[in-house]
């Protein structure tokens, strides 16, 4: 039990020694964990992703590494849960080793968190191997009290934040699931559990249970980046309803824990609602709805002139727009094969082509088009070359598209384009906040460069 609470506790001295030994012991565990994990489930083959540079330096793994066998295996879902589940004492084990390692070293305890953080871990870990311990007395890394605060405060982030991405992992590697369970029903566990853990042995109040529940969801966030579940991009657009939800949730937990003798119990069967939430919306099959985007600008040139670009465009200049710039599938150029109803044209972007057959062919005046193969929605910013995120691919389809070309009475062109599209995300209202947008930028760009396409074309 000393060696427990030497590895997981936040009391128990740790000196320079012990850290290396046990940090050398761990890393050691680890590896063979992760090895026989990826043996057990992907195979012998699996086993020549467990490069160095996975453990030491994420952010730059070759495509034969971790990421890319897993992509490609059947059973990338139950590798990915059995990994981070295994991975997770290991963090813990690591952060509260380094917070007790800087104190005994005379440090700064805030330092500990850079162990969270890839790359400059390494320095970290070397630095408090190597420096002695503080010849100056120090006081024990928290006070001897019926309630230490931060020590609660750690407690609760801790048991909010690792059954959040146990559930998020689940539900995204598992279900392959991106509904109201995920981003509402969860963060408010997650609220829950930190508004009630940190009131738990002495009522702090609802500030305390905000405080504990926001940093909750950020330690949450940074996880599922860490471990590859989400992108930068991603987890930015998940992070005003998310951080909403937890601090909702962090409400109803400091609630139960101003409750006479609150008990886990009660906090268990609050919790139970989830996975009843997650069952009850995968039982329902709601016909997703179809979303319409329209943009319009005016051109100098007749429907004639401008009708060439619209069936096909050249090379466009990179993107100014910083959205686009973030990663999304923009727009490069346009062809077509063939001729009238039936001819597919290809809208090559920075991802991929989007194929398109031709269903009606009005020249100069409209082309519409099915949208039968896209490309993924986006590249992730992560510091993985690989995210295990299946809405990247399936979650927003692009069904069919039309450019209406209207003569104005200038003489020029009123080019008006319209997607609709569908979004396998719920709740849509929330995230159509966000795709539509985003489609109006593409939109945008292309009418404006078939827009200087026409005009460069007429004689003056």
């Amino acid at each position: 039990m000393s060696l427990f609470w030497r590895l997981f506790g936040l009391t128990e001295p740790v000196d320079r020694s012990f850290y290396l030994k046990a940090g050398l012991s761990l890393f050691t565990l680890r590896c063979i964990g992760d090895s026989l994990i990826l043996f057990a489930t992907l195979g012998q083959e699996a086993l020549s992703s467990l490069h160095p540079m996975v453990y030491l330096a994420p952010t730059i793994l070759t495509r034969s590494a971790i990421p890319k066998i897993l992509s490609e295996a059947g059973s990338v879902s139950t590798a990915v849960i059995l990994l981070t589940i295994w991975v997770l004492p290991f963090l813990w084990i690591g952060f509260s080793m380094t917070l007790r390692r800087a104190h005994d070293a005379g440090w700064r305890r805030g330092l500990a968190l850079l162990f969270l953080l890839p790359v400059l871990n390494l320095f970290l870990v070397v630095a408090l191997s190597i420096v002695p311990s503080s010849k100056t007395q120090r006081e024990p890394v928290f006070e001897a009290r019926s309630v230490n605060k931060f020590r609660v405060a750690l407690s609760s982030i801790a048991s909010a934040s690792i059954p959040g991405v146990l559930g998020a992992a689940s539900i995204i590697l598992g279900l392959e699931r991106y509904g109201s369970a995920l981003f509402v029903a969860l963060p408010i566990l997650i609220g829950l559990i930190a508004g009630w853990r940190i009131n738990r042995d002495e009522f702090l109040g609802y500030r305390a249970g905000l405080g504990a529940a926001f940093l909750a969801a950020q330690v949450t966030f940074a996880l599922m980046v860490f471990l590859a579940l989400e992108g930068i991009v991603c987890i930015a657009m998940l992070w005003p309803l998310g951080t909403t939800m937890i601090c909702f949730g962090s409400l109803l937990g400091t609630a139960i824990a101003s409750m006479d003798r609150p008990s886990v119990g009660t906090v268990s069967s609050v919790a139970l609602v989830f996975p009843l939430f997650t069952v009850a919306e995968m039982s329902a099959e709601p016909e997703l709805p179809l979303y319409e985007v329209v943009t319009e600008i005016e051109i100098d040139a007749p429907p004639e002139a401008v009708w060439p670009n619209v069936v096909g465009f050249s090379e466009l200049p990179p993107p100014q727009d910083w959205v686009l710039k973030a990663g999304i599938a923009t727009p490069m150029r346009a062809r077509i094969e063939g001729e009238g109803p039936g001819a597919i044209r290809y809208c090559e972007f920075t991802t991929g082509d989007f194929v398109e057959p031709i269903t009606i062919w009005n020249p100069p005046h409209r082309l519409a088009f099915d949208v039968t193969s896209q490309p993924p929605a986006m590249e992730e910013w992560s510091p993985w070359e690989e995210v295990y995120a299946p809405h990247i691919e399936d979650t927003m389809i692009s069904r069919r598209g039309e450019f209406l070309l209207k003569r104005t009475d200038e003489g020029g062109t009123l080019l008006r384009g319209t997607t609709w599209y569908t979004l396998d995300l719920h709740p849509g209202s929330y995230w159509k906040l966000w795709s539509d947008p985003v489609v109006q930028r593409i939109h945008r760009r292309v009418l404006k460069h078939i827009k200087t396409l026409s005009e460069e074309a007429q004689p003056f």
